[in-house]
């Protein structure tokens, strides 16, 4: 399983045009695939792999912490919006 690199995201919330219902699916699977992806990578970094050493690996595993709170968020303002469009869902 080879090592990701660190994951490049803004550490300021995504600012999504949610106008219609193809930018909110859009918006969703968008996060859906970013959070994978982060996911994956913080197990890599729980499980040892990659050639970095503790200090540098705690960091990694902090930020990348970071970014999936961030995304969560987002998730949720995402899935809010949804929400309020369509109640009875």
């Amino acid at each position: 399983m080879p090592f990701l690199l660190p994951y490049e995201r803004s550490r300021v919330t995504m600012q999504v045009d949610l106008t219609d219902d193809d930018s909110l699916l859009r918006a969703i699977a968008d996060n859906t695939d970013d959070l994978s992806a982060l996911i994956e990578q913080q197990m890599q970094l729980a499980a040892g792999y990659g050639a970095l050493d503790p200090d540098s690996r705690a960091k990694l595993m902090l930020f990348n912490v970071q970014l999936i709170d961030a995304h969560q968020r987002d998730y949720r303002r995402i899935t809010a919006e949804i929400r309020r469009r369509y109640p009875g869902v």
